[in-house]
């Protein structure tokens, strides 16, 4: 999830129209805080989360604890969560359809080699 992750904030960061750093300008700040939020409520742990941005577990956090007070005060924070939200979820959304793919990919392998097996025992009983 590591690579992933790193895309989703590559996309963010380019979808808010800012270059990430590790300021705490206003606008950092709430960038960070909306995309930890938002990759918490997706499941990702706070160490992972942290990981991605070079960060502590105890700042996302604190980030998630803040953030219906952020929603409800904090001018511009909401757009930037909502960014947030269905960036993840996309992703998210993705996984979830290479998983069922390879599962169905699995599945025909399965199949044809139940298939090959039965043909060969088929064949064997028509000519023995």
């Amino acid at each position: 999830m590591y690579e992933e992750g790193r895309q989703i904030l590559k996309e963010y960061y380019h979808v808010l129209g800012i270059k990430r750093d590790k300021s705490r300008k206003q606008e950092q700040v709430k960038a960070r805080a909306a995309m930890m939020t938002a990759m918490r409520q997706n499941d990702l742990t706070t160490t992972s989360i942290a990981k991605l941005f070079d960060s502590d577990h105890s700042t996302v956090v604190h980030h998630t604890r803040k953030h219906e007070a952020n929603m409800a005060t904090w001018p511009g924070y909401e757009k930037n969560y909502i960014a947030a939200v269905r960036l993840c979820g996309e992703t998210l959304k993705y996984k979830a359809w290479q998983s069922k793919l390879h599962s169905v990919k699995a599945s025909i392998a399965r199949l044809q080699s139940m298939q090959r097996k039965l043909e060969e025992t088929i064949q064997s009983k028509q000519y023995g």
